[in-house]
Formats: structure tokens, sequence, C-alpha cells
């Protein structure tokens, strides 16, 4: 079973560049454009670790963080 990782940026090129980056690698990467929307895939899933970037509209990363913790 492969560890799943939550990567969260507002920027869709930063997401399709770290999902290249662990292409290879035995991950299972889900993306997610905005903390809003992490948190409403996080109901339904759960992960082995969140990659989240710091300044995003609406919520920042500090503030998802907190919220999924």
């Amino acid at each position: 079973m492969s560890k799943r990782i939550l990567i969260v940026d507002d920027e869709e090129s930063v997401l399709n560049t770290l999902k290249r980056l662990f292409r290879k690698l035995p991950y299972e990467i889900v993306p997610a454009l905005s903390g809003d929307a992490a948190l409403t895939i996080m109901k339904e899933q759960t992960f082995d670790l969140i990659i989240s970037d710091m300044r995003m509209p609406g919520m920042s990363g500090a503030e998802f963080l907190c919220s999924a913790k």
C-alpha cells in the first residue's frame, strides 16, 4: 500500500510540478487548489503527509494546517 500525500497550492503549475516529482515514487498524490478544497477532501480521505503552500488567497497555509490538525 503506497503512502498518500495531499498537496495544497493555489497555483496549478506548482501542483503539476510536484506531482511530476513524485511520479516514479511509491506515493499516491492528491492535489487541492485551496485550503477549503483540501479540507473537503480530508473529510473522506486520510493522508500520511500534507504539503501546503503558505500564501494562498482565502485561507493561508497556516490556517489550513491548523484546521487540518
